[in-house]
Formats: structure tokens, sequence, C-alpha cells
């Protein structure tokens, strides 16, 4: 059975999107499902893409298919300065094109593809072209990774307030690194406004659930 593309996303960079990919692709594989990742874009690459390395290796062991795939399958546009990618390739344009090659030749030996996105949702790639975009291109659902420090609660409201002016299915989900100060000062707001939250740490089998849509039920 194949299933629909989950676009993992955060509210910023280094928010935990490849920690939070790594463990669905560990959870998936425990399913039983063949993995496939894609990470459209990635900057501040040197001698390979890390980002790309690692999601790579932890698929190829839910998904033998992938045996012969290279980090430049799955990292189809790469750049060397660590920005966003409109900053990042200069006078280049991003191949779109390159992007949704590399996005069939995985999905055409997985039953399920994760797209790890670059920093966040506005994070530009073209003037006028967003991340979300590229979720939009590939009918993915959202996963939003948030983080649990102070200021997250407005982080997480304009990520989610952008999810529901575009029109696009979401879940999100948050990275629980500050447990104390986090119970503190954001917990009371969350549980008045949400009711319940979910945690990568704690309620990864329900976040899991909440994403995995079979191409028959779409």
């Amino acid at each position: 059975m194949k299933y629909r593309p989950i676009f993992i996303t955060a509210t910023n960079t280094d928010i935990g999107k490849t920690y939070a990919t790594i463990k669905l692709i560990e959870s998936f594989g425990q399913r039983g499902l063949q993995v496939g990742v894609l990470k459209p874009i990635e900057t501040g690459v040197v001698e390979y893409p890390l980002d790309g390395r690692v999601l790579l290796d932890a698929a190829k062991k839910t998904n033998p298919d992938l045996k012969n795939f290279t980090c430049e399958d799955i990292v189809p546009v790469q750049y060397p300065l660590p920005a966003a990618p409109y900053v990042s390739k200069g006078d280049k344009q991003i191949s779109l094109k390159a992007i949704y090659t590399a996005y069939q030749k995985v999905a055409k030996v997985s039953d399920i593809v994760l797209i790890e996105g670059a920093g966040g949702l506005m994070v530009p790639l073209e003037k006028e072209l967003y991340m979300y975009n590229l979720a939009q291109e590939f009918d993915a659902r959202i996963l939003l990774v948030t983080h649990s420090k102070l200021g997250c609660i407005n982080d997480t409201l304009l990520n989610l307030r952008l999810l529901e002016s575009i029109h696009i299915e979401y879940e999100w989900c948050v990275n629980m690194r500050d447990n104390e100060d986090f119970i503190k000062t954001t917990l009371p707001y969350y549980k008045d406004r949400f009711g319940r939250i979910l945690t990568l740490q704690d309620d990864l089998e329900e976040i899991i659930n909440r994403c995995l849509i079979p191409y028959s039920d779409v």
C-alpha cells in the first residue's frame, strides 16, 4: 500500500526536523513499511549534505531498495552557503524539475516518502516561492515541529496561522527539550488554547497515526 508523503517542517532552523524525521523512519520501519526520504534542498553543504546522509542511512535500514541511492539522489539541490536557498543559490535558479524527479525516483521504491524541509515554512526559495510551496506541490501532509523554549507560543501560533490561511492539512507537535521551563512558562496557555498537545517524546504513535494516510483514503 502506498501512503501520502509527509512534509516535516519546523518553526525555525535547529528545532528538531531531522530528529523527528529519524523517529518517523524508525517507527514506520517497525510497522513493516519501506520508507523513502527526500531533502529537496540543503544549504551549508561542504563535502556532502550532513542531514541528507543521516536521513539516507536511517532509511536504508527499512528499505533495501535504497541500497544504491546516494546523497545526490535524495538531496537534489545543494548549496555551500549556510543561508536561505534564495540567498545561497546566488544568480542560479532552483530546479523544481530536479526536485520532482528525485521525489519520483524515491517514491517508486517506497511505501511512504518523508520530505524534510529546510528551515521553516516561509524560508524563500525564489522571490515569491517558499518552502511551504514544496509541500503543496507534493500534496503532502505537513508535520510541524515546534520548540519548547520561552517564545515558542508566538512561534507556534504564527506557523499555525499560516497553515490555516493556505488551507493545507497539518499536524503539529512539540520537541520537548526543556521540560521544566515549558511546564511553567508555556503549558498553561497551550492547555487552555488546545486542550492537549502532542510531543515527539511521548506521543509518537499518535502522531504517526494522524499523519499516515493511504492514497486510497485521499
